[in-house]
Formats: C-alpha cells, structure tokens, sequence
C-alpha cells in the first residue's frame, strides 16, 4: 500500500478504499531528526450560551483508534456523557464501533442507555463491502479497478414504509468533486413512483482548499450532537461528524469548502478554516444557508486539538 507523507494517521480504515494501513501526518522539525506526527486528541463543538461539546481520542498501543468520550463544559455532572469503542479483527481493520449515551440524570435503577453500532464488512480486496448502522439503513459500496469509490447504495423495507438509496461519486484527483444521487422514502399508501427527501448525502458539487484533511480516510467519528438513530420512529440517519454512512468529508485529502446542491430546494453548505503551523485546521466553521425563501443561515463551530506521537 502506498503511503501518504501529507497524512496524518487518525485510523487505520478508508470508506473510499484508498487507504487499508496507518496513513500520519508528518511534518519536518526545525532540529534535525525524526519527523513529527500529528493526530487528532480532541474535537469541541461550541454551542450556544458558552456551553460546548468535547470529544477526547484515546489511541491504542498500536496507535489505532480505540474510544472517544463525550462530554459537556464547562460541568460534565449534569448532562449526559458518550462513550464510543473501536473494535478492530486481525488484519487491522475496523469492524466495529459501538457507542453509548449515559443520560443526565443518572438512571437510579440500573442502565437504561441508548446504544448505536456501526458493523464493517470487506470485499476480498480488502475494502469495505457494506456498513451496517444497526439502528437505520445498511449501506453497500462498489468500487473501480483502482480500488477508488464508485457508488453506493442502501435500503430499509417496513409494513409502513421503505427506504431506497443510491450514490454514485465522482473524484478529481484526491478529491471527491460531486456526487449523484440521493435517498427517498416511500409511506404506504402513496402513489407508485413518488416518494419524499430522506436525509444525507444528495447531489451536489464540492470545492476544496490545499491544506491538509485530517480526517481523510477515517472511518467514523460520531458528532456530539446526533445519532442513536431509530427508524420505526424518526426515520433519519446518523449524522456524522466524519464519515460513516452519511457524510463525504472523508473522502478528501484536502478540506471541503463548499457543498452546493444541484436542487435549488436543498440547503447550500460552506466551511471555513483556520490552520496551524503543519497545515492542518485547528477551527472550522461550517454555515448552513437555507433555499428560498426563508434563506435561514446556521453556523456550526468545531476545534480541533492535537497531539505529536
């Protein structure tokens, strides 16, 4: 496999397929010697009224990625806290990731939480085959003869409704450049044919800066604010912070500034970045614009902090 010197290793696993090893981030020390390595330790999503969200990487002896714990600031006490674990088999590769959310307040009576899983399976390339979200919709994946993502596509059948999928994806260079496609729900009882919107990935373009993703090839890292996903309830999906089933940010070696929908009904998306000095983004700002006529715009903060290994 080939490696990447302008990527920093965050896990070991690429939805694209690109990248089925360690990948890290070096970059050169002004002293002589072993370059620096860079990974991500800690991500925090700001919300409203000074309160933020921090997630904190624990990496294993084998430098993959092992939990993330989530938890509120500025007192972790009285809200609820996250726990995510990675579980990898003999070939290094994900194959699942489990997450927990122990509610506030504390439950008297023994554990009540809420749990989400993702499952990973492999093609005999070695590539994943199809990701599994216990609580929603599976997703299968094709791929060229470069072992590059082509398409995917995922399905939910109910008595009450059914869910259709299918992506197909388009890279220049690196870089994943549009995507065609999207996902609808048909209720029963609606004409043959018709169905309504179901969230996540669309059709759409993408612009990109030249600085360094951190998160290309990661597999999945759960936003603070979403999941725990059940269909017959809220059909919806996950909502990733980075990858899993429903979120393109993975799938580019440098960072996505723009999103632009080809349905004019869809909301257009833009980030902005700042960066340290090995080119990578320690703030990113993500603003949402809704389509006429409402035109509503939501901005979502995100810090990320690093550490050397």
């Amino acid at each position: 496999m080939k490696r990447f010197d302008f990527i920093f290793y965050l896990t070991i696993l690429s939805l694209a397929g690109w990248l089925t090893g360690c990948s890290e981030q070096r970059v050169i020390d002004p002293n002589p010697g072993t370059p620096t390595r860079y990974r991500v330790n800690t991500i925090t999503q700001e919300l409203p009224d000074n309160v933020a969200k921090v997630s904190v990487l624990r990496y294993d002896a084998q430098g993959r990625l092992s939990t993330i714990k989530t938890y509120q600031t500025p007192d972790s006490t009285v809200a609820e806290v996250m726990n995510s674990v990675y579980l990898y088999d003999a070939q290094n590769r994900l194959t699942q990731l489990r997450r927990e959310r122990i509610p506030y307040p504390r439950s008297q009576s023994g554990p009540n939480n809420a749990v989400e899983q993702y499952i990973y399976l492999y093609n005999e390339s070695g590539l994943v085959s199809q990701i599994q979200y216990i609580n929603g919709l599976s997703w299968s994946y094709t791929y060229d003869a470069n072992k590059q993502l082509v398409s995917s596509s995922g399905g939910y059948s109910h008595p009450r409704f059914s869910i259709q999928g299918a992506i197909q994806y388009t890279f220049t260079g690196k870089n994943l450049t549009k995507t065609t496609g999207g996902t609808g729900i048909r209720y029963q009882g609606m004409p043959s044919g018709m169905s309504s919107d179901f969230p996540g990935i669309t059709s759409a373009t993408y612009t990109h800066d030249d600085k360094i993703n951190p998160f290309y090839g990661t597999s999945v890292i759960p936003s603070a604010l979403s999941g725990f996903v059940n269909i017959l309830y809220g059909p919806t999906t996950p909502n990733a912070l980075f990858g899993g089933t429903d979120n393109v940010l993975t799938l580019s070696q440098n960072n996505v500034l723009s999103e632009t929908p080809e349905a004019s009904t869809r909301e257009t998306i833009t980030y902005q970045y700042q960066y340290n000095t090995a080119n990578l983004p320690t703030l990113r700002i993500k603003t949402i614009t809704a389509p006429a006529p409402n035109g509503t715009v939501t901005k979502e903060t995100v810090r990320f902090e690093y550490e050397s290994y």
